[in-house]
């Protein structure tokens, strides 16, 4: 029950009366007054989110109701209740909690050195493991402007349709991002020997000789790297599994011997 509320239906009423008593006057503005009074009080409903039905059944019966259904202003589904029959409820409390799941968003941890990588509006699909050979398609709609210190990695909310609410608030998904670079030179991880100084790729010039090669990486995709420059597209190199040298100082003098041979 609200006096504010019974007020503003008893303001309404009286105002559809004067604007029938008004319309009877000779003098056109004095009728249209009427209208005036009729338009302003029932902005006052309106702004109880009173609705259109509400206001009619109102005209029709001319009776003032203290209990008025208040209806969700948009669609959705509960996700909590903290109200209850016969709860005195004051301004400003939550009553509902409601979602529309009709569209889910997903947060998804980003390393640091891929987010060069990510635009808006990209496309994304994630596969849920208990949810067996569906996927679902969405795309990143905003970034966050800054790094978790902890993770070095930023957030990325991607959105995804829920036409059949399958996809639920608080649910784990991997996501797979596909993206277009085009052709580059690429290495494996096992490829590169990093100094903490220089990263050296070992090249394999063939009949057991091998030469250090100083090389700038690039991004990341997986397990290979891509090559920016000391390297070129059909040079062999060898990875940590087959690059066999007999002791560490052999791997320190090839390392430190750029530009010069040596046998394996």
């Amino acid at each position: 029950y609200s006096p504010e509320l019974v007020s503003t239906q008893e303001e309404y009423l009286a105002a559809l009366r004067a604007r029938r008593e008004l319309s009877a006057s000779p003098y056109p503005e004095v009728a249209a007054s009427g209208n005036a009074l009729v338009e302003s009080a029932r902005r006052r409903l309106r702004l109880w989110d009173i609705s259109e039905e509400q206001i009619r059944e109102l005209e029709q019966t001319g009776q003032v109701r203290k209990n008025l259904t208040l209806y969700s202003p948009y669609g959705g589904i509960v996700l909590e209740k903290m109200a209850f029959r016969g709860m005195r409820v004051e301004p400003g409390m939550a009553l509902y909690k409601l979602a529309d799941l009709s569209v889910v968003w997903l947060i998804a941890d980003i390393y640091e050195y891929e987010l060069p990588l990510i635009r808006l509006g990209q496309q994304a699909t994630i596969n849920l493991s208990y949810l067996h050979g569906e996927a679902f398609t969405g795309k990143a709609v905003f970034i966050y402007p800054y790094l978790d210190a902890q993770t070095r990695t930023a957030r990325v909310r991607f959105e995804f349709a829920n036409p059949h609410g399958k996809l639920k608030p608080e649910m784990y998904a991997g996501v797979e991002i596909t993206i277009r670079l085009g052709d580059k030179v690429t290495v494996p991880e096992g490829a590169i020997i990093d100094t903490g100084i220089r990263k050296v790729a070992i090249v394999d010039k063939g009949s057991g000789y091998f030469e250090p090669r100083d090389v700038k990486l690039g991004t990341k995709a997986g397990d290979y790297y891509e090559v920016l420059d000391g390297l070129t597209v059909g040079e062999r190199v060898v990875t940590s599994a087959n690059f066999l040298i007999d002791s560490e100082s052999k791997l320190k003098e090839a390392v430190g011997g750029a530009g010069h041979q040596h046998g394996q």
